[in-house]
């Protein structure tokens, strides 16, 4: 065992003897957790943690059915990533309560300490654990062995990190359980990226439920954001297969492509999170708050946005500023006329044309002109540029 262990290991000795947690001895976050879970009554002699009865049980797995069934895949990739190491990774709700979990069989089903659905995993039943003190925490955690406050999980290094939903809200605990320390280092980037990658999930859910309202209240509006919203799914769905490759390279040790693809996995996912945050934007029809926006950021990320759209139409975009330039303004309805003029300029440059977008200060710097410039291309029935000017007050 580590010094880490043996030190915890001492302290909890010493805890069940004296009831006193000796701070020096436990990692400044670990001290917290187990001092929570002393004050909230948890028992450290416990073997296993408490349950719901069986019906409560296929109550709460039924509640939040979808959200397991949007988690699976991600599961089965660290596991399957784990490879030969002994492990469970766990999905719990908001209130630590176990839904769902995965591993290999001495694991799951052996060891009769391991939690089960229905398990109790909050700090003030079973102590400093991956999902409690996550949660406790709202933050990544990492609990070695003897760490965890009650002695029937010391065999487990634990890891858990809080899953947020698009309104930033924790909605649940995603852990993995691991019998040898050192795994732990191998696998943390992989685990991390799966959290991001579950929670992109929660984004498109949310896409979906925007496309539909589009459709229902701004009909015209539906074909061009429903187009922008397959194109950024795509993007995730490369993010995930990224993933599910990479584990395959963890589970053999090929840790160095692994890393590769999963640094790659988690840069695709951020650019789905942003572009996602765009078309929101775009597909909201309600009024925005006005604030001071750079609107040379709003080109640059409808630019972006509309990249795939742009090379299919196979149309060059060329974007044309020297330097930020910011404005106050409604944020949402500026999206919306500017991805007008866009969709309008694709259709004036012709497959094979240019689109030049060009912003400048006007000389009484009372507005800002936005000028979308389309070159036709060689194929295409007329031959004369045009030019769409787009005029924004700066107050």
């Amino acid at each position: 065992m580590s010094t880490l262990g043996n030190k915890a290991l001492e302290a909890g000795r010493i805890y069940r003897v004296t009831g006193g947690i000796r701070t020096e001895m436990l990692r400044t976050e670990i001290y917290h957790a187990w001092e929570r879970a002393h004050l909230q009554g948890a028992n450290p002699n416990a073997l296993q943690a408490e349950k719901l009865s069986n019906v409560e049980t296929e109550r709460l797995i039924d509640k939040y059915s979808n959200l397991i069934n949007l988690v699976r895949p991600y599961f089965r990739n660290l596991s399957q990533a784990a490879g030969q190491e002994h492990h469970a990774v766990m999905l719990s709700d908001a209130n630590a309560i176990l839904l769902d979990l995965i591993g290999d069989e001495e694991t799951i089903q052996s060891s009769e300490s391991f939690p089960s659905p229905g398990s109790l995993l909050s700090e003030a039943v079973a102590g400093a654990n991956g999902i409690g003190t996550t949660l406790a925490e709202g933050n990544y955690v990492e609990i070695v062995a003897a760490e965890h406050f009650i002695e029937g999980f010391h065999p487990f290094t634990c890891q858990g990190i809080p899953l947020r939903n698009e309104k930033h809200e924790i909605i649940g605990v995603l852990s993995i359980s691991l019998r040898s320390p050192q795994a732990r280092q191998r696998l943390k980037e992989i685990f991390l990226c799966a959290s991001r990658g579950i929670e992109a999930e929660f984004i498109i859910a949310n896409l979906e439920k925007n496309i539909h309202r589009v459709l229902t209240s701004n009909p015209d509006d539906y074909q061009p954001l429903e187009e922008l919203r397959q194109d950024i799914i795509q993007g995730h769905q490369a993010a995930r297969l990224k993933l599910e490759i990479s584990s395959r390279m963890l589970a053999v040790n090929r840790l160095e492509y692994a890393m590769k693809l999963i640094k790659q996995a988690e840069q695709s996912i951020q650019i789905f999170r942003n572009r996602a945050d765009i078309w929101r934007n775009l597909a909201s029809f309600d009024v925005g708050k006005v604030q001071v926006i750079s609107i040379t950021d709003s080109l640059s990320g409808l630019v972006d946005l509309l990249s795939t759209e742009a090379a299919i139409r196979k149309v060059e975009v060329i974007t044309d500023w020297q330097e930020s330039i910011t404005i106050i303004a409604d944020l949402r309805s500026l999206s919306r006329q500017l991805l007008r003029y866009f969709l309008q300029s694709f259709e004036s440059a012709g497959k094979g044309g240019t689109l030049r977008v060009a912003v400048a200060m006007m000389p009484n710097s009372e507005s800002v002109q936005v000028n979308f410039t389309s070159i036709p291309g060689l194929n295409t029935s007329h031959s004369e540029p045009a030019n769409y000017v787009f005029y924004i007050p700066l107050k």
